[in-house]
């Protein structure tokens, strides 16, 4: 049962409506509603489902990604990534050497990613009162204070648990940052 309301979920996401087989008994036990173009989750339905979020930019992958993302799906049975858009990594970090739609097509090819999505050009709660997530994981260096995040979603009305990871994944290149140092050092392109 779970794995069906998991792919409806997914769908809803990607394209706003599931059109898949759904049971019988899903519609009687009042887990989903039919539309015009398809299935969507109704609240019980939903709530059968544990959705976790996490986000980042996921420019160069590395393995401190892939340990962040295992740890986030352990919280709950859908994850959730949200990865930065390119105007958006451009006012807070450094131009992005990978395109949005490229990184977050590479990131559905990871085992414990459900869907990857782009983030909002808005506010980055915005995208998050979409997903209406359970839980919501921050990793270990994202500068996001707790309190002040809970203040915001409860300002908007949501209900959503934060959980920081607070270990790095122990391995010589963690993040884009030591990357990148590592290939202006080499001096791979000169």
């Amino acid at each position: 049962m779970k794995e069906i309301l998991k792919e409806i979920y997914k769908q809803e996401l990607d394209k706003g409506y599931a059109d898949l087989e759904i049971p019988s008994e899903f519609l009687k036990e009042g887990y989903v509603y039919k539309t015009s173009k398809g299935y969507k989750l109704t609240e019980k339905g939903r709530r059968k489902i544990k959705v976790v979020a996490c986000g980042g930019v996921f420019d160069i992958l590395h393995p401190g990604h892939g340990f962040f993302l295992e740890k986030a799906k352990e919280y709950g049975d859908f994850l959730v990534v949200i990865v930065a858009r390119d105007s958006t990594v451009k006012k807070k970090k450094r131009i992005p050497i990978i395109p949005e739609k490229q990184r977050v097509e590479m990131l559905k090819y990871l085992k414990p990613v459900d869907i990857a999505i782009l983030g909002t050009e808005g506010h980055f709660l915005d995208i998050i009162e979409k997903i209406l997530p359970d839980i919501i994981v921050l990793g270990p260096d994202q500068n996001f204070d707790e309190k002040e995040l809970e203040k915001e979603l409860k300002k908007r009305g949501l209900k959503i648990e934060i959980k920081r990871i607070e270990e790095y994944k122990n391995c010589p290149l963690h993040s884009t940052r030591e990357i990148l140092k590592k290939i202006v050092e080499k001096r791979v392109f000169t």
